[in-house]
């Protein structure tokens, strides 16, 4: 059995540091062919994803000694600890020094990054390697670490950790759930979509809550809705018990949310993970979708946030439809931000504003934003041509979101077999 077996998916991640394990186990290998051995490697992403994890699984597959330097001193204390760990790998050669959370060594930014300890790692870094020593590293934030340190030559590779995609995700999740008491009604596949993965502490107090829910309920198992009630206290701010009404008319949140709802799916089947009625406090809203799956262009990003008012409009005679705003903005900045920075409508169009001339002509300012005004029609009318030729989803969605108040992917999965999706070109 590997010590890469006990990381859970990541499986890019884990071919590429079962490579440089092999790489350290059979130099000779590697050598025969002129290849040089990389001086270290340094796993970089957001906190709790695992890097530290991923570091102790290298550590034990090379079988090398590992000498671990961890901010806990005093700063001259811990510059001097630094060097120490070095000259002891150095002594102890092959052998790997793990810098975890290297960019906390020093409290510095991309502004100030010739900190003493990092100047300290560098020097040492160059010395070690000579003697066979390997470097290992995590960091959360690179951009507080020096380029000097952190380039070809002393980290010959660097691999970005990433929140799991959605296969990933859900083997995560069912491992979390691997030692609790579930329901037959608990659908992982549902679950891994409406949960937005960032961290393993954060998934973790998600389930708790959930069991918590379940214990105060005094079931046996934990059920769907406990899970579901978790997800929506924590994720979304929106407590079960909220004092804020929902929405002055619970019809015309559930059109509006089934107009997002709808619209992605057409343009992008199974891309919903999620769809509530319930109020945000985090988002300050009155509903919300979920997005398991990114749509596919900036053009259907639009389409789908004009969707809400569009939904809501093919029913009320209402010109502006409540709950819009920030989805209008939205689809706004896309737009502008096409023509002006990625000239999504030619070069005519394109801010040419820099560093060195920032100057932008009223004349082009006039120009962008008419033409921005008038690209936002086009797209609502694209919006609301879609949900015409799918009126039956968006009615059946409107009407078990009015009921229900919230829609797992199975339901969203269910009501789209149930009817007859039209897929509409853009």
């Amino acid at each position: 059995m590997s010590a890469f077996d006990r990381i859970i998916g990541y499986e890019a991640v884990k071919k590429e540091l079962m490579q440089l394990c092999d790489a350290l186990k059979n130099r000779e290998v590697y050598e025969k062919l002129g290849a040089r051995m990389p001086a270290g490697v340094l796993l970089e992403g957001d906190p709790g994803l695992g890097k530290t994890l991923m570091a102790k699984c290298f550590i034990e597959e090379s079988g090398l000694e590992a000498y671990t330097v961890r901010l806990s001193r005093d700063r001259n204390t811990f510059i001097r600890n630094i060097a120490d760990t070095f000259s002891k790998a150095a002594e102890n050669a092959p052998a790997i020094v793990f810098l975890d959370d290297m960019d906390k060594f020093a409290n510095e930014d991309h502004h100030h990054t010739d900190a003493p300890e990092y100047v300290t790692v560098q020097g040492c870094i160059d010395v070690a390697f000579g003697f066979g020593v390997f470097i290992l590293a995590t960091a959360n934030d690179v951009c507080k670490l020096p380029w000097s340190l952190i380039r070809p030559g002393r980290f010959d590779r660097r691999i970005g950790i990433m929140s799991p995609e959605e296969d990933d995700a859900e083997k995560i999740i069912e491992y979390y759930f691997s030692n609790k008491l579930l329901a037959d009604d608990v659908d992982m596949k549902d679950v891994a979509k409406m949960i937005k993965y960032k961290s393993c502490a954060e998934l973790e107090t998600i389930i708790n809550c959930a069991a918590m829910n379940a214990a105060y309920a005094r079931r046996d198992r934990i059920r769907l809705d406990d899970i579901v009630e978790s997800v929506l206290r924590m994720e979304y701010e929106s407590p079960k018990d909220i004092d804020a009404p929902i929405s002055d008319d619970v019809m015309k949140t559930a059109l509006h949310e089934a107009g997002h709802l709808v619209v992605s799916e057409v343009l992008c089947p199974g891309s919903v993970g999620l769809v509530s009625i319930r109020k945000s406090e985090q988002y300050g809203i009155g509903g919300f979708v979920r997005r398991c799956r990114s749509l596919p262009d900036a053009e259907c990003n639009i389409i789908a946030s004009l969707a809400g008012k569009a939904a809501v409009e093919l029913y009320y005679s209402e010109s502006a439809a409540f709950g819009c705003r920030e989805d209008i903005k939205r689809a706004f900045e896309l737009i502008r931000n096409g023509i002006s920075q990625k000239a999504s409508l030619g070069f005519g169009m394109i801010d040419v504003a820099t560093e060195q001339f920032r100057y932008t002509s009223e004349n082009m300012n006039s120009r962008n934003e008419a033409v921005t005004h008038a690209e936002l029609e086009r797209y609502y009318m694209k919006a609301k041509d879609i949900l015409l030729k799918n009126r039956e989803f968006l009615e059946k969605a409107a009407k078990e979101l009015a009921e229900k108040e919230t829609l797992l992917y199975s339901d969203i999965r269910r009501i789209n077999d149930e009817v007859i999706v039209t897929n509409v070109a853009i």
